[in-house]
């Protein structure tokens, strides 16, 4: 049994703190385009769920989730069984509703796919081969590796991403991208990330293997790390988030009730709320993801944050005109 436990933060691929995750034995799972979500047994003994940052409650949920979990909806009431069962570990996976990707099947929506399994009692996340029996006896749903790799060159990442079509609908395409899990390795500060890829981002982030772009860069250090890192995946990935979150606000949870056009009504009617927390968040992950990565990209530059966030704000309107 254990209180609430944030799940580790996926690093990307390329980044020092997982630059050698592809030497030795890397599982490639496929990456979901959900919200994060967790299920553990609390120290009252009780079964908790939470999201990426919180425990989740009855007046504090998020994307429903808490509600399907204390549903009596079969897998949920299979789902509490299981993690009873073994009160030592935590449960994460990603709830699948809709964000920025919509082409997954009908049938895999608002279903809790099984990513990783903590161990609180050892502190370890469990291997993939060490949890798939338990949660197959349960009849769970679970992400498996597409692939499993001995030193995997970027060649092979790069067709493991453009593979991915996990539970995606014939035809519509492949998913958001892919984590690199390496069960026996940690990093050079005694952690274990992950790594992940995301499709839309590749090239750029793997710039160093696949070569530099032949272009004059902007005058300013701020307009270069924010023509780097915001991104049109990144800036449709927090839209997608403030979206529900806005809508979550209004007490509108039910997202397979509602057709594209009418998420663009809302989204226009709710531009006033929609728009300041777009350009903040995705200001935030710049700041908190990217920066150290740009510090050392050139070389401890001088940054003014707020020509910065100038910067940021001008390519996120780049990047979702249809909004501004």
């Amino acid at each position: 049994m254990s209180d609430f436990r944030r799940y580790d933060h996926l690093e990307r691929h390329g980044r020092a703190e997982v630059h050698d995750i592809t030497v030795g034995k890397v599982y490639v799972f496929p990456k979901l385009d959900g919200t994060n979500a967790s299920v553990w047994v609390g120290n009252d003994g009780k079964i908790q769920c939470g999201s990426r940052n919180r425990t989740l409650s009855e007046g504090a949920d998020n994307a429903g989730f808490h509600a399907w979990v204390n549903s009596d909806d079969p897998v949920a009431k299979t789902l509490r069984m299981a993690v009873k069962a073994v009160p030592h570990l935590t449960l994460y996976g990603e709830w699948l509703v809709p964000h920025s990707l919509k082409t997954y099947r009908s049938e895999s929506w608002r279903r809790f796919w099984i990513f990783d399994v903590y161990d609180n009692s050892l502190k370890h996340y469990q291997s993939f081969n060490t949890y798939k029996t338990f949660l197959a006896t349960y009849g769970l749903d679970f992400i498996p590796p597409m692939s499993i790799i001995e030193n995997p060159s970027i060649e092979q990442l790069d067709a493991a991403v453009a593979l991915n079509t996990f539970q995606i609908k014939d035809g519509e395409g492949v998913g958001e991208g892919i984590v690199l899990k390496n069960y026996n390795w940690k990093n050079k500060f005694g952690r274990q990330p992950w790594a992940k890829i995301v499709r839309n981002e590749f090239k750029e982030i793997n710039a160093k293997e696949f070569g530099p772009h032949e272009k004059k860069g902007p005058d300013h250090v701020e307009a270069q790390i924010a023509e780097r890192y915001v991104t049109k995946a990144l800036v449709d990935k927090v839209r997608a988030k403030v979206l529900l979150s806005v809508a979550e606000s209004f007490g509108r949870v039910d997202e397979t009730g509602y057709t594209d056009d009418d998420w663009f009504e809302f989204e226009q009617k709710n531009k006033g709320k929609i728009i300041p927390e777009l350009l903040h968040r995705v200001f935030y992950d710049v700041v908190k993801e990217d920066l150290w990565d740009a510090v050392k990209r050139h070389k401890n530059p001088t940054i003014n944050f707020k020509t910065l966030q100038s910067f940021v704000t001008y390519n996120i309107k780049q990047h979702a005109e249809d909004l501004f």
